[in-house]
């Protein structure tokens, strides 16, 4: 009898300790965002363009990267051509968007068109990590 209690307590040990060891969660990926330049300017004018470029990179392989503008005003003040970026697999990647100064600012609060520059970063097992580039652009 006392056997089979010392049985199953090194039994229950042994899936306590096993359960800790398999469940012990892998380390973040630590992703890094930086724009190439400096970002949107504070004024453009109707009808210009301008690219921003953000450099991505991670310490562990990511599945993808995407790039895409959030504006506060949709299809109004400064917009995105061609709505963002992509690339697939890898550690490093460059993205490009383009945005349009398609209209006056001047109705929109404080005469400022805000927009930000989404970018996120997807990792096997659905992990994902997103950063913001938040601009303020006015539009005469």
């Amino acid at each position: 009898m006392s056997k089979r209690i010392f049985s199953f307590i090194g039994l229950a040990a042994l899936m306590v300790l096993l359960t800790g060891v398999l469940t012990a969660a892998a380390p973040m990926p630590v992703p890094t965002f930086e724009v190439v330049g400096d970002g949107l300017p504070a004024v453009m004018i109707v009808g210009e363009t301008y690219t921003v470029t953000v450099h991505v990179t991670s310490d562990v392989p990511f599945t993808s990267v995407t790039a895409m503008a959030n504006p506060h005003y949709p299809g109004k003040g400064v917009v995105a051509v061609q709505g963002g970026d992509r690339a697939g697999q890898g550690t490093e990647a460059i993205l490009q968007v383009t945005f349009l100064a398609k209209s006056t600012t001047e109705r929109m609060v404080d005469g400022l068109a805000p927009i930000s520059l989404m970018v996120g970063v997807r990792y096997g097992g659905g992990y994902v990590s997103v950063h913001s580039f938040d601009y303020l652009v006015r539009v005469p």
